[in-house]
């Protein structure tokens, strides 16, 4: 599902495409069969099982970076359209937008499967209810069906709304240490409960969830990443489908490109031919791309026609497949250095302190010229 920097998707708007990799193996999905006037649409996952036993959809609608006054729409007229997946997030600061689309759509909520992310701030044990109910209450609901660790780097929260509270001497992000085992404990105590139907976490490497398991009542089952055709991440993707020592999946999710450098995988001069000989737009090819490698896909839009374009998957044919397969680059665009914390196990110390010097220059300027 998503994470808080930059993804763009089409070229107009550089909106967000999110994609999440399941814990079950092709036999359990489900599937129909569908097809479109310019091409044959064949077999693709339509939902995937989750480790819970709750089944996921395989596309979704985005919600990170939608104005408050144009989520709600948006929300509405996908679920009209035919979506049965909302991703959101508290960090997004649009979930109230987010229920009144849900609402004004008539779809009833046992219906629709809604995630949402717990933010940096609300890592301690005693945060993580505050931070969910104030979810729920948002989104006007008594439960999401699932909940995703964001970062795997906490703050020092300074109120509930604070999203980067900014440490007194240094002036940059105040990173503290929170152990990924407490804020876990603390989720798993909110599925007994009945808040959260299934956890999972974001932006977290293979070690991570490993060291995760080791402590974990419940496992996690799903891990969104930045993923996309520049970045594919086979190696990771492949350990997700492989079963762990107790015989239990590991999963993964995955998100596209930089908002700020606005690269996107959708300009790409191979994607717009492939898509073109397939009478199909570029976001079309690569959700379905994404979907077909097994991953749910959470394309981001506020403009009806295309959301429910975004909503056309199809099975690419072998060689289409594999020439978007061969675009990958291996280059990650969304790393926030400016926290100053290595969280994909990439960055050398001496180009973290340096960025997180750069971000605080930086953020000193905006507020000198607002003042």
């Amino acid at each position: 599902l998503v994470t808080y920097d930059r993804y763009p998707l089409h070229p107009d708007n550089c909106s967000p495409l999110t994609f999440l990799a399941t814990s079950h193996p092709i036999t359990e999905i489900n599937r129909t069969q569908r097809s479109y006037s310019t091409y044959r649409i064949m077999a693709l996952a339509q939902s995937f099982k989750l480790l819970s036993g709750h089944e996921i959809p395989a596309v979704g609608l985005g919600t990170w970076q939608s104005k408050p006054n144009e989520v709600k729409n948006a929300v509405e007229h996908a679920l009209k359209s035919g979506y049965r997946h909302i991703d959101a997030a508290a960090v997004y600061d649009n979930e109230k937008e987010v229920g009144e689309g849900v609402k004004a759509s008539g779809v009833p909520r046992k219906d629709i499967f809604i995630t949402s992310k717990l933010w940096n701030t609300h890592h301690k044990a005693e945060d993580v209810e505050t931070a969910l109910d104030i979810t729920l209450k948002d989104l006007q609901t008594d439960y999401v069906d699932l909940y995703l660790i964001h970062w795997p780097v906490s703050f020092n929260k300074k109120d509930d709304a604070t999203r980067f509270p900014l440490h007194p001497e240094t002036e940059a992000v105040d990173v503290i240490d929170v152990p990924i085992a407490e804020t876990w404990k603390a989720m798993e105590a909110l599925v007994k409960k009945g808040k959260i139907r299934t956890i999972g976490v974001s932006n977290f490497t293979r070690e991570k969830i490993e060291d995760l398991w080791k402590t974990a009542e419940i496992k996690p089952a799903v891990n969104q990443i930045e993923a996309h055709p520049y970045l594919q991440q086979p190696e990771l993707l492949a350990w997700s489908k492989e079963k762990d020592p107790d015989g239990i999946r590991a999963i993964l999710a995955e998100q596209s490109t930089n908002r700020v450098l606005c690269v996107s995988a959708v300009n790409d001069s191979i994607i717009a031919d492939l898509a073109k000989s397939l009478g199909k737009e570029p976001a079309q090819l690569i959700i379905s791309w994404s979907v077909q490698r097994g991953t749910v896909v959470l394309p981001k839009s506020v403009t009806p026609s295309r959301i429910e374009k975004n909503f056309e998957v199809f099975e690419l044919p072998k060689d289409v497949f594999e020439k978007i397969n061969a675009l990958d680059r291996n280059h990650r665009y969304n790393f926030p250095a400016r926290l100053g914390v290595d969280i994909f196990g990439e960055s050398d110390p001496e180009t973290l302190k340096k960025a997180v010097e750069t971000w605080v220059t930086q953020q000193k300027k905006i507020r000198a010229g607002q003042a």
